[in-house]
């Protein structure tokens, strides 16, 4: 815990900190916002989760533009020029749900919304690196402090999203609209948004390989993929299960604060520490605790316990959920040539994201034909075939680079 103090105490990281967690606020905010906003307007999860969907193709697709950009360019005017453009998409979609524009003409508006998504994350992981120097110490527990805010972020985002939706479906784009354009503007002017690419004079070998091909990149897209589908899917089966429990919009606010509180502290005690085992079996074992612990919620509501025996079983959930992120940023540093961490960080924050949205997709799907525990359960499953992907096929890299050698 003292090495992230020492973090915080210094001015320039703890404004670039606290810039880039306003600044990826709605990195969550965005799906789920479009969910409730189409739901409401046309009495449909489907036609909601299909706009995410729409949003989630965008921002999976221009992953590669952007990642390469942050490796060879000044991050300011990408980051500030992408946040104005999305949240401009942002706004239109909104109006023109409001006017009745069309399924298809929104759909196509959210998938601007995620072309031009602000590549902030893979941006900050660079920054990083030159904001707390590698010879303090502090890198990794700045890593790891990241992370947890990362990973705050997708449970604190629908958090706000819920408090919002109080004041109807509209509220929560029209706040994430500002949040976008004024959060990505603010961080490329803090001393984060002055950071530059990485990119390296003498090419390395396989640096010129996609990204997604670099030995265990693909086999960390794949676990990301799992994981961020079953989060997508829990929003839904959260939203789901508070309007069933209640009329109003306090419980929903009350799950998504367990699982945000258990996703702090898991966070901060996993960075805080060093660990032994191998990145494959720490990912396994952090996506096992996921899993489990939404397959307990849908057997609790299966069981028609009283509601507040959820928020327990959902702070137990959340505990795993940073742990598994920061090891998959640790993977992919370790299994990229230099200068295409960026790249990598930009691809792992795309699948985060996109499958986080194909996730609501899936669940809006889910949650017109299913109880809320089903979503859930389908949620586990997911989470825990990313598991089984994590331990199998990383146990498999590891032996097959152990014989190279």
């Amino acid at each position: 815990m003292n090495a992230y103090l020492a973090i915080l105490t210094i001015s320039a990281a703890r404004w670039s900190y606290i810039a880039a967690f306003i600044a990826r606020l709605p990195i969550a905010m965005v799906p789920l916002s479009l969910l409730i906003l189409v739901e409401a307007a046309t009495g449909s999860y489907a036609h909601g989760g299909a706009v995410s969907g729409a949003f989630a193709l965008g921002s999976a697709s221009s992953v590669p533009f952007w990642g390469r950009a942050l490796d060879r360019g000044p991050h300011r005017p990408i980051i500030g020029g992408t946040s104005v453009i999305s949240a401009a998409f942002l706004a239109l979609a909104l109006t023109g749900t409001q006017m009745e524009w069309g399924l298809p003409i929104i759909a196509g508006l959210a998938l601007g919304v995620g072309l031009f998504f602000p590549p902030i994350t893979p941006a900050m992981r660079v920054a990083w690196r030159q904001l707390v120097p590698e010879s303090s110490g502090l890198l990794a527990p700045a890593y790891a402090l990241d992370a947890v805010a990362v990973e705050t972020l997708f449970v604190l985002g629908p958090l706000v999203v819920a408090g919002l939706y109080g004041g109807g479906p509209a509220l929560p784009v029209i706040a994430t609209c500002i949040l976008l354009a004024a959060g990505g503007v603010g961080y490329s002017f803090s001393p984060a948004g002055q950071a530059s690419g990485e990119k390296p004079d003498t090419p390395t070998a396989g640096a010129a390989r996609a990204v997604v091909l670099q030995p265990g990149v693909l086999l960390i897209a794949l676990v990301a993929a799992a994981m961020s589908v079953g989060f997508g899917q829990m929003d839904v089966a959260l939203t789901s299960a508070a309007q069933a429990i209640s009329t109003h919009g306090l419980m929903l606010g009350l799950m998504f604060a367990a699982v945000a509180i258990g996703s702090i502290g898991g966070g901060l005690f996993f960075g805080a520490r060093k660990w032994r085992l191998a990145g494959h079996r720490l990912l396994a074992a952090s996506l096992s605790g996921f899993g489990l612990g939404l397959a307990a919620t849908g057997l609790s509501l299966w069981l028609a316990s009283p509601p507040f025996l959820l928020l327990p079983i959902l702070a137990l959930a959340g505990i795993f959920i940073s742990p598994g992120l920061l090891v998959m940023q640790q993977m992919i540093d370790q299994a990229l040539p230099p200068g295409r961490t960026s790249e990598g960080q930009a691809l792992l924050n795309a699948m985060l994201t996109a499958g986080g949205a194909a996730g609501m997709a899936l669940g809006g799907l889910w949650a017109d034909m299913v109880p809320a525990m089903a979503v859930f359960f389908a949620a586990a499953g997911t989470i825990l075939g990313g598991a089984v992907i994590a331990g199998w096929a990383g146990g498999r890299l590891l032996r097959h680079r152990s014989n190279r050698r």
